[in-house]
């Protein structure tokens, strides 16, 4: 994977957050992918359970900023930033946060991990 590579699936990434389609997530990983949403959770094991989870989430407004921070084979370090905010919810939460992405190599991904701090901002 490239830099190019992870941006262009970074892009795809926050377009299926802020669409929620089932669709554009599903194009995201592979068949067997697995994603850790939490160090001490059970991660989300396969396509199928990470489609359904994620699009299970209520809609919301979303803002995305991403750095790659480091690349090395198949795996990509991205430093994100995201702003939420629920739909007629007046609170934004702010996300501060790390994903370690290891990539196939038809460029889906087969594991993501992710850290994050989060604060509501009034």
């Amino acid at each position: 994977m490239d830099r190019a590579g992870v941006a262009t699936w970074m892009e795809a990434y926050r377009h299926a957050w802020v669409s929620n389609d089932p669709a554009e997530v599903a194009d995201l990983f592979t068949e067997d992918a697995v994603y850790a949403l939490d160090a001490f959770a059970r991660p989300w094991q396969g396509r199928e359970d990470i489609v359904r989870r994620w699009t299970a989430g209520i809609s919301q407004q979303v803002e995305v900023e991403w750095q790659i921070e480091a690349l090395d084979g198949d795996v990509a370090v991205v430093h994100w930033v995201v702003v939420t905010r629920n739909a007629g919810d007046p609170v934004r939460v702010q996300y501060d946060g790390i994903l370690v992405i290891r990539f196939a190599s038809d460029g889906r991904c087969r594991e993501l991990r992710e850290w994050f701090f989060r604060r509501e901002m009034r």
